[in-house]
């Protein structure tokens, strides 16, 4: 659970920490269509250079960045290198990452004292002690797909193989204690407004699955390939990556109350909720600021960059996935930079 997806592994030992402007990056973001940048939104005085948007420390690190966790530590997942790296987000350094996991396929989520993450490689759970590093596989299956986790109250949701089962796992005895069978294709979990959601892009749909029964309550019609869903500010948010579109559903209709275009078409994006604004992130658009008071684009900040997204910490957190960065930033001085 398009935090918001989202939740990656950081360096064992010291990182470079540098001091940037977001914009000055080396090496393109891979983007669609050979390098095609997104146009983004053309509203007046909303467009900023990320050149212009300065973070409080860059981390560079190595391997596949694949899903961010923020917190009072930042996790990420590292697939390559088969490990969720930490970073002290008071000191912007790395700590210790947890090893020997098999092909992590998930932004890690946190629940009941433990991380978990989905092992693609030898289609498992791994539950994590986030101190210790301990790990607890639980053999629940998995899909080949980039997915999310979701965390209710009592339960660990997960999809857990390619004909996208939903699975409850249960954290005090680690077992599967329900099957909920979704459409094929569906990707992105999330938790919140008593319910469930997923995304499911063959189907341009989201989905609410009631967790008292265990079915799905509400088939909600969406734009064009959502991929991925965060909840909060009272709304269920989700990014539909075909569309390029951001859409607001009021949970107590099920309904799509507003479509917010951020002119990125066929770009794949993660959302992060706090500071009172909906944060989406996609390659070429590192951060759009979503107002939802006015359910409009308030900063769209331009430039090379983009990828992942959190809160942690009274700080946003932003991946840049292809040059296996991670900015800390300061979300009030996000908002004072100013379009000119």
């Amino acid at each position: 659970m398009r935090l918001a997806v989202i939740g990656l592994c950081l360096l064992m030992g010291t990182p470079e920490v540098l001091y940037p402007k977001v914009g000055d990056q080396g090496r393109k973001q891979g983007r669609p269509q050979g390098g095609a940048v997104p146009p983004g939104v053309k509203t007046p005085g909303v467009r900023i250079p990320a050149s212009d948007l300065k973070a409080e420390a860059e981390i560079r690190l190595s391997g596949s960045l694949e899903g961010i966790l923020g917190g009072a530590t930042v996790w990420i997942t590292n697939s390559k290198e088969n490990r969720l790296d930490r970073i002290d987000p008071k000191l912007a350094t790395a700590g210790e990452a947890v090893t020997g996991l098999s092909h992590p396929c998930t932004a890690p989520a946190l629940g009941f004292g433990s991380l978990w993450v989905l092992n693609c490689g030898d289609k498992t759970l791994a539950r994590v002690h986030p101190k210790t590093g301990k790990i607890t596989s639980i053999p629940t299956g998995a899909g080949s797909a980039k997915t999310t986790i979701a965390v209710s109250p009592d339960s660990v949701w997960v999809l857990t193989d390619e004909r996208t089962t939903l699975s409850r796992v249960d954290p005090a005895d680690n077992k599967i204690v329900a099957e909920v069978r979704l459409p094929a294709g569906c990707n992105s979990l999330a938790f919140g407004e008593s319910a469930v959601w997923a995304t499911c892009p063959a189907e341009d749909k989201t989905l609410r699955i009631d967790p008292q029964t265990n079915t799905i309550a509400s088939r909600i019609d969406v734009a064009a390939g959502p991929q991925f869903v965060a909840v909060g500010e009272g709304a269920v948010w989700v990014w539909c990556q075909k569309a390029g579109k951001l859409e607001r559903i009021d949970p107590k209709t099920n309904k799509v109350a507003k479509t917010i275009d951020l002119g990125a078409p066929g770009f794949p994006g993660e959302i992060a909720i706090g500071e009172g604004s909906v944060w989406v992130s996609t390659p070429g658009l590192p951060i759009s600021r979503i107002d939802p008071a006015t359910d409009s684009v308030a900063q769209q900040f331009v430039g090379e960059g983009g990828g992942g997204i959190a809160f942690g910490a009274g700080f946003l957190w932003l991946v840049n996935v292809d040059q296996r960065t991670v900015w800390k930033m300061d979300p009030k001085r996000v908002l004072a930079t100013l379009a000119y």
